[in-house]
């Protein structure tokens, strides 16, 4: 299904635009500029789902329709498994490419296959921005033919919150691993598709045993953004959805938790660390939580 509007003029070319989740907004104002030159721009936000067969399968479809491929160059582009997959089967069908930068990132930390061409800069619009990339995409050579035999379709790519999942419910984590999951979190909670799965991780996180006072912290103030940006019908929700946050500057400790006799960690220890400590002051202690 197109997105143009109806009775949209179609004398441009069809487009299809690869993307990172996290510059959805970035996006939609790329496709409105498009538009607005009478191209039909397709992206996968009215795609429901947030993976599989099915979504992938149209993807692909659109991918081998379009006239020309724009990718929305962005720091988290350079991350997205599902957009490295996108350009590699354009590029095996041999479609035109048109990288348009939506957020800065540094040349040298962008994947060959883009660093090589002029990107148009969308991140200080000025009045020849529009005319720059009206130019680059009146320049583009047509799309050949399909290629016979056709390549071989590229895999569904894993999803991105089931990488992180498999983390959040790691056996054992540092510190700095803690950290890392919730800004990973964090950053998915802005897209709404991936949002519901973060904040399902994000209590999942909360409800671990082996939190250090750094990622609770951290944590407290991400759960509080994400429960104060909750739609007002889903207010009376609040309470079941989000772990209850203290109105302090410093958050309480959930109920059963303990402080760290060794002085090592401020809210709480590894049962390890606990005999440790024990042995080393000749005390026989029985961890709560063993």
């Amino acid at each position: 299904m197109s997105t143009t509007a109806p009775g949209a003029p179609h004398s441009g070319r069809r487009l299809f635009i690869s993307y990172a989740r996290a510059d959805s907004d970035a996006v939609q104002l790329l496709v409105k500029l498009l538009r607005a030159m009478h191209h039909d721009p397709w992206f996968d936000n009215e795609l429901e789902s947030e993976g599989g067969k099915e979504w992938w399968d149209r993807i692909l479809s659109e991918i081998r329709d379009c006239d020309a491929v724009v990718v929305a160059v962005s720091p988290s582009l350079t991350k997205s498994v599902p957009a490295r997959l996108e350009r590699q089967y354009a590029k095996d069908l041999g479609k035109p490419v048109v990288a348009v930068m939506v957020e800065t990132v540094l040349y040298t930390l962008l994947p060959k296959e883009l660093a090589v061409l002029q990107i148009v800069d969308l991140t200080n619009a000025g009045p020849m921005t529009g005319i720059n990339l009206a130019n680059t995409l009146a320049g583009l050579a047509p799309a050949p033919s399909l290629p016979d035999p056709m390549p071989a379709l590229p895999d569904v790519p894993l999803s991105y919150l089931g990488d992180l999942a498999d983390r959040v419910r790691a056996e054992t984590m540092t510190q700095d691993e803690q950290l890392h999951l919730i800004t990973k979190l964090r950053l998915e909670l802005k897209d709404r598709r991936g949002r519901k799965a973060a904040i399902t991780l994000l209590q999942e996180l909360w409800e671990r045993r082996d939190l250090y006072a750094d990622a609770w912290q951290e944590l407290d103030s991400v759960l509080r953004i994400a429960r104060d940006e909750e739609p007002e019908p889903r207010a009376t929700q609040q309470t079941a959805d989000f772990p209850p946050a203290s109105d302090r500057s410093e958050p309480a400790p959930p109920a059963g938790w303990y402080p760290d006799p060794s002085g090592r960690h401020e809210l709480r220890w590894f049962s390890a660390e606990w005999t440790d400590y024990a042995a080393d002051h000749g005390e026989i202690v029985e961890d709560p939580d063993f």
